[in-house]
């Protein structure tokens, strides 16, 4: 349903209830319904207000805030004098509770009336909805107060404005009573908030109506300064109340005085216009961070503690019984809450165990560069780190090692294993279809060595990263010309008290001694979180409506329909995003070494059909996007990388296995008959774990389909990407050919247009879409993150851990976010070389990649 029809749908059932079923507050025998209508204790009106303290007039309010809220209030209209007469407080979200007293009378003679609501609500931020029984004790009789069934609607169907229309319907008679009201934002912020409520009641018949208007301004956040206006009823004049309020942290104090329209405190016949107190307690509205103040001046010199001993940095954690895996989103986030902290001096991180793939080492890396960008101190302590992990940890302020540890910097490597040997001596024939000159997947199979291209694209690779390593590690650690090198070259093993002597380290110590160092060497003192807990809490009120929407699609892993980036669920997610109108922006992780076609192609459709509709789908690639996982990453409108990510590998490949006399060294045998000359390519015999071995290899012109159907899909394959890329076809050619390119490489290319984080393309979708940078936004995961995660029970043995995996498949959905943690990669380029049967394969060999460039 688009917004338009929503909206007129709701505007004709708020005329429906408002004007077709007017609310009266007297019944025809003269009883009044359980309703404070026009309670001076409501600041603005039900649906503006919203949270606990409009719930009873409305009691979809409940569920206008994130949290439960709690609100008390009491008026000085006492009958008793010196006596708290009239109060109530109101308390809930999803479910919630009311309840008001009021002594009406004289000092000496007065009754005491009880109002209660229970009731049920929720909502999405866009509409909110609720039900309640209201219900009267004490002197309801005398007083002759009805129960009553209560039903609420609030509509926010954007930042600008809000309305709610709410009905009171008495369970015993047919007394009615009834409101609707809005609100105005002209800014869509809440500096300015105009209102107003408008409404009726019947008893033998209409009453006329009774109105109230009027404004609030908040000129800081947490300070609330208001007017509002209402008919007297039974008079010509108004009267107005003022709203004074301050919200401190979670707790807002508001004070409500009551004028007539001459500014006197009592109406003419005598009744005072009370003044109402409220308190509030997590208000769905931000206050002013009183508590971090006073934290900022009483200990200036704070540390926030990341204890990630033997983490591991992943894409996506399970929600529930996960505590090794950190989700890098969710890291990211703390890590920015540090940086804006003001009351924070640095962070005190240990990496003692700490793993992570390199792509997201590299972001965590620049994540820290920006906390010291921003004053921060970081300090990081580290027990045996090899290459990878003192890249990261080097980056301190302060690094400190343990005195038992040592640091492990060989250099970097690449090397393949080559089997060809192997298969002439067990008959097992390969014909590789390359016909591009760096596409080298099946080089393993058909070579006894690497190709010069192979060594060429491979080397180029290994020289990126050595040198990125080599530039960010002698920046960090104030490091000459030079110096790198030598502790490369020298030694490349490091005891503690050398690597302090080399200058790889600041100092020899213990995570637990860390405490004693702040409080001797700063002055400091650790603090567990950065700042208070509602740091990026959802405050309903700040932005009314639901908020864009922001949605990370991963895509992990190899290009397949049902594993790794799983291109049917993938793309049937892509499309319904297109379909959503609350989805401004759509950020893709493609972390994929390639694989099939099909899938690649699929997912990419999904994207386009996003940009059509003109939202940005910004690509974020990881450690490795290169051919399929460049296909995938193709029609972003950006495309972000990292400098170490390995990307393009613009080509196709394929390759045939066949049985070149391995049926007669085993002694199988098959037979069977045929229907078409080429059908026996796809039969000959089923060894046990290994699989169909086709019986023979592609004849001539056979070979000639298989190459033109390579070449076919590589020219389309090259003028996707020159028409996505807006380059032409031929300097697409220039750089394609199968060569893989490192991510800075890439940029000066053309294929990618910036290196930057998972973050940083959150933020250029944001910009893209035409949203602020601090703008509110639902960040929204796909696939979704696991609810659990049910530990391994099996060890970890050479093929249990396969049937781990499958045990592990009937407790938990097949989540992506995993695919490349928990699966060897050269299984999985194996498996889908196996599995392809000759069909071309976007695919990078794992032999293209460094060591641990697919580990987690």
């Amino acid at each position: 349903m688009s917004r338009c029809s929503f909206l007129c749908i709701a505007v004709l059932v708020a005329m429906a209830i408002v004007h077709v079923h007017p609310a009266p507050s007297m019944g025809d025998d003269g009883k009044m319904i359980g309703y404070p209508l026009g309670s001076a204790y409501i600041p603005q009106t039900p649906s503006v207000t919203g949270g606990a303290v409009g719930a009873f007039a409305n009691p979809a309010a409940w569920s206008t805030t994130d949290k439960g809220e709690v609100a008390f209030w009491w008026n000085d209209a006492s009958v008793r004098g010196g006596t708290l007469d009239n109060w109530g407080y109101s308390a809930g979200r999803h479910l919630g509770f009311a309840m008001q007293r009021t002594i009406f009378g004289a000092k000496d003679q007065n009754l005491s009336l009880y109002d209660y609501q229970l009731g049920l609500a929720g909502g999405n931020r866009r509409i909110h909805f609720g039900a309640a029984y209201r219900w009267a004790s004490g002197a309801d009789e005398e007083l002759g107060r009805e129960n009553a069934w209560v039903t609420g609607l609030i509509v926010r169907p954007g930042k600008w404005g809000s309305f709610g229309l709410s009905g009171a319907f008495a369970s015993g008679s047919d007394a009615r009573l009834g409101i609707a009201d809005f609100g105005l934002r002209p800014f869509g912020k809440p500096w300015l908030t105009l209102f107003a409520d408008y409404s009726l009641r019947e008893t033998n018949r209409f009453d006329g109506g009774h109105w109230g208007t009027g404004i609030e301004l908040r000129p800081f956040s947490g300070i609330h300064l208001g007017i509002k206006l209402r008919d007297v009823p039974g008079e010509d004049d108004f009267a107005y109340s003022l709203s004074l309020g301050v919200t401190l942290d979670r707790m807002g104090l508001h004070v409500l005085p009551g004028f007539t329209q001459d500014g006197e405190r009592r109406l003419e016949g005598g009744s005072l216009l009370p003044t109402t107190y409220l308190v509030r307690m997590d208000p769905p509205h931000a206050g002013l961070p009183v508590r971090d103040w006073l934290r900022r001046m009483g200990e200036p010199n704070r540390y926030v503690e990341l204890d990630f001993h033997d983490k591991q940095l992943t894409y996506q954690k399970a929600k529930y019984w996960d505590d090794r895996r950190i989700a890098w989103i969710d890291l990211a986030r703390q890590l920015d809450a540090i940086r804006d902290d003001a009351g924070v001096r640095g962070a005190a991180i240990n990496l003692s165990g700490f793993s992570a793939r390199m792509s997201l080492a590299w972001e965590f890396r620049e994540k820290i560069k920006e906390l010291q960008k921003a004053g921060k101190e970081v300090i990081i302590y580290t027990e045996e780190p090899g290459f990878g992990a003192y890249y990261l940890a080097s980056v301190a302020d302060r690094l400190v090692m343990d005195p038992r540890g040592n640091i492990l910097i060989p250099g970097i490597a690449a090397e393949r294993t080559y089997v060809k040997g192997f298969l002439d001596k067990v008959g097992l024939g390969i014909d590789e279809w390359r016909f591009m000159k760096y596409k080298s997947a099946f080089e393993g199979f058909s070579r006894k060595d690497m190709s010069e291209a192979d060594k060429d694209q491979i080397g180029r690779a290994l020289d990126v990263i050595y040198e990125t390593f080599d530039n960010d590690i002698s920046q960090s650690r104030d490091w000459g010309s030079g110096q790198f090198d030598r502790a490369v070259e020298a030694e490349f093993v490091f005891l503690a008290e050398p690597a302090l002597e080399h200058g790889l380290v600041d100092d020899v110590g213990r995570w637990h001694d860390l405490g004693d160092w702040l409080d001797e060497e700063r002055n400091g003192a650790v603090l567990e979180k950065p700042c208070y807990p509602d740091v990026y809490r959802s405050y309903y009120d700040n932005r009314w409506g639901r908020p864009p929407q922001i949605s990370i699609v991963y895509a992990l892993g190899e290009c397949d329909m049902d594993r790794g980036i799983r291109g049917r669920a993938t793309s049937e997610h892509l499309r319904g995003l297109a379909k959503n109108d609350d989805v401004a922006g759509v950020v893709l992780r493609a972390d994929s070494p390639g694989g099939g076609v099909l899938p690649s192609d699929l997912v990419a459709e999904g994207m386009e059909l996003i940009k059509e509709d003109g939202r940005p789908v910004i690509v974020s690639q990881g450690n490795v996007a290169g051919s399929g996982g460049y296909w995938i990453s193709m029609p972003g409108t950006r495309i972000l990388t990292t400098p170490i990510t390995i990307t393009g590998s613009i080509g196709v490949i394929g390759g045939w296995f066949y049985d070149n006399g391995i049926s007669e060294k085993t002694g199988f045998t098959a037979d069977g008959v045929k229907r078409g000359s080429h059908s026996d390519l796809f039969t000959g015999i089923s060894f046990p774990l290994i699989g169909r071995i086709p019986r023979r290899n592609l004849d001539s012109g056979e070979r000639e389909m298989a190459r033109g159907l390579i070449l076919d899909l590589y020219d389309g394959f090259v003028a996707d990407v020159a028409a996505a890329r807006g380059m032409s076809v031929t300097d697409v050619r220039e750089v394609a050919q199968g060569r893989i390119w490192m991510g800075q490489d890439a940029v000066e290319l053309g294929l990618c247009d910036a290196i930057g984080t998972l973050p940083d393309a959150v933020a250029e979708a944001k910009e893209l879409a035409g949203l602020d940078a601090d703008e509110e936004v639902i960040l929204a995961e796909f696939p979704p993150r696991e609810m659990f995660l049910f530990p391994s029970l099996m060890p970890k043995m050479p093929g249990i851990s396969v049937i781990s995996r499958a045990l592990a498949g009937w407790f938990t959905k097949d989540d992506v976010s995993t695919a490349l943690e928990t699966d060897d990669y050269a299984e999985v380029y194996l498996r889908a070389i196996a599995e392809a049967e000759g069909e071309p394969l976007l695919m990078v060999p794992p032999e293209n990649m460094p060591d641990g460039w697919c580990e987690p």
